[in-house]
């Protein structure tokens, strides 16, 4: 496995005009790196892009007009890493949480890393909404063994009788994919990793206390001082990306403070902890 990464190739970030991808495009700027953006606004991010694609992640016809222009517009073969940061909260309905939360991230990612070269990456951003993914590895290795049409009938009957809501279900799902992707991309030279943050103060932190409840959200909050800065999620996102990771491939980095540390080792008290609402759209 090749351990250099691309030297300041072109990076893709997706979900690039607001909130993290924002912060993600602002670091990469500063260390001279071209940016090409994607994002439902038409307007790019804050720092500006060297090509910027509108594109609404949950309409397949768009996602596929973006990969001809991607593939006309760009020598993939140069990018540097796509970063996966574009997401919907549990507020939006179950079909559209999966379909943007995890088959855009799947279908991008895999059409990338076809014309990607050795030292590329993939990091995709995952949420620690999704730390319970090892109660269900054997679903989400099932499921995510079918393809696309498949996935979304699975969804169509399955979505009300699993165990958690369809964005904590999303956002578990997309972390089992990044582990197995990089399994995947054994050989290439390609590293995939995945970055679950903890609460981050972004415009959709309210509608995280719309689908989580305002007590859990607090809760979570008060054992890790406060809520992130979306630079500081961009700070971890950016090292996988292009800073000097070259042997860390098929990890799961959680980036919250310490809560999640607090819970895995009992410092944390869990049964204080306000119910969590569940949220689930039609």
């Amino acid at each position: 496995m090749t351990t250099s990464n691309r030297v300041l190739g072109p990076v893709i970030v997706t979900g690039a005009s607001s909130g993290i991808g924002d912060a993600v495009c602002n670091r990469l700027a500063a260390s001279g790196r071209k940016i090409i953006s994607v994002d439902r606004d038409e307007h790019g991010p804050t720092v500006g892009a060297e090509n910027h694609y509108v594109c609404d992640l949950n309409n397949e016809i768009e996602v596929l007009r973006l990969f001809a222009e991607l593939a006309n517009d760009v020598d993939l073969s140069s990018v540097s890493s796509l970063i996966n940061v574009a997401g919907v909260p549990g507020t939006e309905p179950a079909s559209k949480v999966l379909e943007v939360n995890l088959l855009a991230i799947r279908r991008l990612s895999r059409f990338v890393a076809s014309s990607f070269s050795p030292g590329s990456t993939i990091v995709n951003v995952g949420s620690i909404s999704g730390n319970g993914w090892q109660q269900r590895l054997d679903t989400y290795k099932a499921l995510l063994a079918l393809e696309d049409p498949e996935i979304r009938t699975w969804w169509t009957h399955w979505n009300r009788s699993v165990s958690v809501d369809p964005y904590s279900f999303s956002k578990e799902a997309v972390i089992v994919w990044s582990l197995l992707h990089a399994g995947e991309l054994r050989g290439t030279g390609i590293r995939c990793n995945v970055v679950s943050p903890g609460p981050v103060d972004t415009p959709l932190l309210p509608t995280f206390r719309e689908q989580i409840g305002d007590d859990r959200i607090n809760w979570v909050v008060s054992h890790s001082g406060r809520a992130a800065k979306p630079y500081e999620i961009a700070q971890a996102i950016e090292w996988l990306a292009v800073g000097e990771s070259s042997w860390v491939n098929g990890h799961h980095l959680v980036v919250d403070g310490g809560y999640t540390s607090g819970l895995l080792s009992g410092w944390i008290d869990v049964q204080t902890a306000p119910t969590a609402k569940v949220t689930h759209i039609d």
